[in-house]
């Protein structure tokens, strides 16, 4: 039974700068010219349902060891192995998946549309639990074996029981009316949880109890209208060396101090897409398509790729030495993470992504708008 959910109004990135009827859209540069450096071996292929289908949903794929899980709108849930990327199981659970599946300790877990978490058996994608929830779930659940985690569209915070799905307990705050679509995905560390809201905002709290240890803002909303005062965190947390570094739109890219939330620093930049590192580099994809790289401990900007302006881009993955994203028009462009030059590209599949493209152990999964799964390994040339 489906039941009513009150949540803020979500806009859809695509009305804000991918839709050839806005007239605010940028117009994107052409697939720029560069000489290769590095060879692109698409290890394996296959298929995973319908993907997004031409909505702007984010649908990211999950890694573990042996496995590969993706899933489609339409509530196919599929696995695959990781090494040749051949189908092991199809779960057809009916159900509206969004922002995205986790996998680890035996289980995928996903949320829905309808307000509710669930999860798999990794196995053979036999249903576990189902647990309800107060609203929309927007980004990926996480998972540290005992605790769930996962975040709703209204502010909420919720600890699940990992084997029962019983709630343990719920922390609230405050979003705004209007919010894009999709969240952040939380973090579960050193016996906390990290997570970014709508409002601009970060929070840690304590895992067991879900008491509140800080709340601080790293965006501040202006302007006259709500869509001017637009600040989520959409894209990813990044915990770790000692910091919580966060991108949010229409806002900042910045660190807070894992331990107390003290700011450390802060630059203008917009983006709602996931962020990565590298060695103490941070490497950022903005709303209008240029790709920088950030020294960690200050901020500083150390490069900046301005080839893809325009191209509607993923987040960012870092693949050993190199960073990559990918485009509109399906192409992952990799670039050399110490210059920001161009290295190598590869058309992975004509209709965009369901989400950034991920790395484990320097294999890149990549997952198109259409539901199209592959693993890349990328060399420099001889």
């Amino acid at each position: 039974m489906l039941k009513a959910i009150t949540a803020p109004f979500l806009l859809g990135l695509v009305a804000l700068a991918g839709c050839s009827s806005n007239p605010n859209a940028i117009e994107p540069n052409p697939l720029p010219e560069f000489e290769a450096s590095h060879d692109v071996d698409r290890l394996w292929r296959s298929g995973a349902g319908d993907g997004i289908d031409e909505t702007a949903m984010t649908l990211a794929p999950a890694v573990t060891n042996q496995q590969v899980f993706a899933a489609d709108i339409y509530g196919r849930v599929y696995a695959f192995d990781r090494e040749n990327g051949k189908r092991q199981w199809r779960s057809k659970t009916e159900d509206r998946i969004s922002g995205g599946l986790y996998a680890g300790y035996g289980q995928v877990l996903y949320g829905t549309r309808e307000g509710e978490v669930v999860a798999l058996d990794s196995d053979d994608g036999e249903q576990l639990w189902r647990s309800e929830v107060s609203s929309e779930v927007l980004a990926a659940p996480t998972s540290n074996g005992t605790l769930v985690v996962a975040q709703t569209i209204d502010g909420h915070v919720l600890g699940l029981d990992g084997g029962t799905g019983e709630q343990i307990w719920d922390y609230e705050t405050t979003v705004p009316n209007l919010t894009l679509l999709g969240g952040a995905q939380p973090v579960i560390l050193n016996s906390r949880v990290y997570a970014g809201f709508a409002s601009g905002k970060v929070a840690a709290i304590e895992a067991d109890t879900g008491a509140p240890l800080w709340e601080r803002r790293v965006a501040e909303p202006s302007g006259r209208s709500e869509l001017d005062r637009l600040v989520d965190v959409n894209a990813n947390l990044l915990v770790e060396n000692g910091g919580v570094f966060t991108a949010t739109f229409q806002g900042q890219l910045s660190v807070l101090d894992w331990e107390d939330g003290r700011p450390y620093w802060s630059k203008d930049i917009s983006s709602h897409q996931a962020i990565s590192s590298h060695l103490g580099t941070l490497f950022v994809a903005d709303d209008e398509g240029l790709v920088r790289a950030a020294e960690q401990r200050s901020g500083s900007f150390l490069w900046q790729q301005d080839k893809l302006y325009g191209r509607r881009l993923t987040g960012t993955a870092a693949q050993g030495g190199l960073v990559v994203v990918g485009d509109f028009e399906g192409y992952l462009h990799w670039m050399d993470g110490e210059t920001g030059e161009l290295v190598a590209r590869y058309r992975h599949d004509r209709d965009g992504f369901a989400s950034t493209p991920i790395v484990v152990d320097d294999v890149l999964y990549a997952l198109s708008a259409d539901g199209k799964l592959a693993a890349y390994r990328i060399e420099a040339d001889d």
